[in-house]
């Protein structure tokens, strides 16, 4: 009896479901060639294994076979002389390179994200995340704020995850001409920065917690806005600023659960009055979930369970955050498609 064919119609089911079961290999073998600047080293020409390994300190036969998996996937090519050059993946994986998503890939590698995610079994069982059962920790992002280490992975891995959506949000929203936009939660200030730019009368308000801006005046000086915008470090819990005209909060929502986002989002309805207007920067999961969805309805649902095991929080449906927007006085009106991982849900008080 022929295999029955997978979800996707491209190959037979037991295939595709051993593909999906060794997806992390894939990962962790790219994570180890970032670390060990493999797509920095190949930026200029072609080498080999052995030229590399010297300049690594690897063991030239291991460090042949890492890059000959990784050229499977496109990440590096090998040449018939057996040296090795970056591939189209490895081009996107350059540090400091235009469109480099090298700092997010270290952040989803880092050691940090691997022991929580092992710890998924148990969350499900319990509905607790793997940081309160391994660090005791209830809050993430205080976590990441003690810890200087993984702290700075994860503010560099946001910053390019901000930098991916900033383009695409500006160009699908009409930001008004003049006014003062609050970006709650806004990291380094990179997606308020793009606003900034290309609204010349707009001025801006970045809050986050204190060692997370730390390096946003650097980044405003670099994108020509600072004098536009101010810089608080803040608890977004205690309260944000006021009369902003739009309340932006990108990827900040889906980290809390309800209880926790309702009293964020109370917050910036009290601050707007009632004129202002809020916007999420968020994924918005399908009603019903299709066999066979597209890639970026598996990443969005994969970051449902990374939500789950990491800061307690979860995407949500349009009902979902309809639901939660009305308890903290806001209406939804509209849910608009970026192009890129995540829409833009607009609301305005109720």
């Amino acid at each position: 009896m022929p295999d029955t064919v997978g979800p996707s119609g491209s190959a037979p089911a037991p295939a595709e479901a051993l593909r999906l079961a060794t997806a992390y290999q894939a990962s962790r073998a790219l994570h180890v060639a970032i670390r060990m600047r493999l797509p920095d080293l190949l930026a200029g020409s072609p080498r080999s294994a052995e030229d590399l390994a010297r300049e690594t300190g690897a063991h030239a036969p291991s460090l042949r076979r890492l890059l000959r998996a990784l050229a499977s996937y496109g990440v590096f090519s090998e040449a018939t002389d057996g040296r090795f050059a970056l591939g189209p993946l490895g081009a996107a994986l350059r540090a400091g390179a235009p469109g480099s998503v090298r700092d997010l890939a270290l952040m989803w590698g880092d050691e940090d994200y691997w022991i929580t995610w092992a710890e998924l079994e148990r969350c499900v069982r319990t509905g607790r995340t793997a940081a309160e059962h391994l660090f005791g920790a209830e809050d993430a992002f205080r976590r990441y704020a003690a810890d200087a280490r993984f702290g700075a992975v994860f503010n560099a891995g946001m910053t390019v995850l901000s930098a991916t959506t900033a383009a695409a949000v500006v160009a699908v929203y009409d930001f008004p001409a003049a006014g003062l936009v609050v970006d709650v939660g806004g990291g380094q200030g990179r997606l308020l920065a793009a606003i900034l730019r290309a609204r010349p009368g707009l001025r801006g308000i970045l809050l986050d917690l204190p060692s997370v801006v730390e390096g946003a005046p650097r980044l405003l000086a670099e994108a020509g806005v600072a004098e536009r915008c101010e810089v608080v470090g803040g608890d977004m819990f205690a309260g944000v600023p006021e009369a902003g005209d739009l309340y932006i909060l990108s990827r900040v929502i889906d980290s809390f659960d309800d209880a926790r986002a309702v009293a964020v989002l109370a917050n910036c309805r009290r601050a707007m009055g009632g004129r202002g207007r809020l916007l999420l920067v968020e994924p918005v999961l399908p009603e019903r979930v299709e066999a066979a969805a597209a890639p970026d309805v598996q990443e969005d649902m994969l970051m449902d369970l990374n939500m789950l095991v990491r800061t307690g929080g979860r995407e949500r449906t349009e009902a979902e955050y309809r639901t939660f927007l009305a308890a903290a006085g806001l209406r939804l009106d509209r849910v608009v498609p970026t192009g890129a991982p995540a829409s833009l849900v607009e609301a305005a008080p109720a």
